[in-house]
């Protein structure tokens, strides 16, 4: 038996010997492929590639090359010719992030290939580009070149109960519609009804009363039992319509009210009653003249127009009744903060300490993998409709000091361009990190 045992020892080492140097090898070769295909799709961006011989039949299919020479043309026009790459970091085996380097700009980007040989790129996507001497400046000259308004801030964060301290920041204080960033209020409202022992991140609901079509939670069965955690996760995450409308009705509006209040909102009936978002569907339904009457209503007033509002349907509406046709009563029917407002409730978030508050902020950092890594924190809440966005992050820089950056633009005549803003906020992200 145990020399029969010995045998088989040695030989399993000699196995492991052999297959190491193999496995060694492919990954090798694995890691070679991915930066000669990002070789290559410089290449193509370059003009020099044909883009048939670099990405596969299926990426081709969904981005053909003449869109991939608009986007070549549309990246040389803001930051010059396209001269190569650094920074080239293998993810896994088909996957690796690098800097793609223009005459006047950056911009971080990341490839996917097909496993399949003979191995080409099936995914490819560039982020936010970023010019070179980027300032806080060009930032603001960039902002005054959006139509309708916009505005922006970057805090500090005070310890030991300080106030957030603007260290630069364009209308830090306009107040905006700010879509879906309103959930950060309801996750601060059942963060602290968890501390306070009124609820259990762990606890059990049923589905019920779902918003408008969209999301996870949607798409469940009616009563489907589903944890706090779990619609709070999907919530900031997905911006999950029907879970944030569960949690608005579970912690209350005595709840939100104080939420907003003590996180220093600067006009609090701006805010109040917080609407669900099939209120709001319902609201912008009933055309610009109920959202007129409810916007010049007082909160007490808003309260009972909210409580006569047809929901009927909602759950089983078209979003195109509403969206996607222009801006729908952005200044009537909607959330309203100015950055400095979202910086506050995001501080309050901080301060309250929750680890799975921090947790459910950081699934969708909303930025590229080379950015993220630039903070050891990063937390994030957006929103967006036609006509708004609004984008905030929580930030801890690698000394241990806390920032929030925050901005939103509005424009109640035409939609925003969202890839432009989400390209402006990633510049202000990099320049506060810096």
């Amino acid at each position: 038996m145990r020399e029969t045992g010995l045998r088989a020892a040695a030989a399993a080492v000699l196995s492991g010997l052999l297959i190491a140097p193999i496995c060694a090898h492919a990954q090798d070769d694995a890691a070679r492929l991915l930066e000669q295909r990002t070789g290559e799709v410089v290449a193509v961006l370059q003009g020099k590639r044909d883009p048939a011989d670099v990405f596969d039949a299926r990426f081709l299919a969904a981005v053909p090359p003449e869109q991939l020479r608009t986007l070549a043309a549309k990246l040389t026009a803001q930051g010059g010719e396209v001269q190569g790459y650094k920074g080239f970091l293998r993810e896994k085996r088909g996957s690796a992030t690098f800097t793609l380097r223009f005459a006047h700009a950056a911009a971080p980007a990341r490839i996917e290939l097909n496993p399949a040989a003979p191995g080409k790129v099936s995914g490819f996507r560039i982020f936010a580009l970023t010019p070179a001497g980027d300032s806080f400046e060009q930032i603001d000259a960039d902002f005054a070149d959006l139509h309708g308004k916009a505005g922006y801030a970057v805090f500090q964060l005070g310890e030991d109960g300080g106030s957030p301290t603007l260290t630069h920041g364009r209308a830090a204080d306009t107040r905006l519609a700010i879509g879906s960033t309103f959930k950060l209020y309801v996750l601060a409202a059942l963060t602290r009804q968890v501390q306070q022992g009124q609820r259990r991140w762990s606890d059990v609901v049923p589905v019920t009363g779902k918003s408008f079509p969209g999301g996870t939670i949607h798409n469940l069965p009616e009563g489907a039992p589903v944890t706090l955690h779990t619609l709070a996760s999907l919530m900031i995450s997905i911006s999950d319509n029907s879970a944030t409308d569960i949690l608005v009705r579970l912690v209350g509006p005595e709840a939100l009210e104080r939420e907003v209040r003590l996180s220093g909102h600067a006009k609090p009936e701006a805010m109040l009653p917080i609407l669900t978002t099939g209120e709001i569907f319902a609201l912008k339904r009933q055309g610009k003249d109920a959202a007129q009457r409810y916007a010049r209503a007082a909160p007490a007033q808003r309260a009972a127009q909210r409580a006569a509002l047809d929901l009927s349907g909602v759950a089983e509406a078209d979003p195109g009744e509403v969206f996607g046709h222009g801006p729908v009563a952005i200044e009537q029917a909607e959330w309203f903060a100015s950055p400095a407002d979202l910086t506050r409730i995001m501080d309050d978030l901080r301060r309250l300490g929750s680890k799975e508050a921090f947790d459910i902020l950081a699934i969708n950092p909303a930025m590229d993998n080379i950015t993220v890594k630039d903070w050891p924190y990063v937390g994030y809440k957006g929103g967006s409709e036609d006509g708004v966005i609004s984008m905030t992050w929580l930030l801890r820089g690698k000394t241990g000091a806390w920032s929030v950056v925050s901005g939103s633009w509005n424009d109640p005549n035409a939609v925003v361009d969202n890839d432009r803003f989400q390209t402006l906020m990633l510049r202000l992200a990099k320049l506060a990190g810096g």
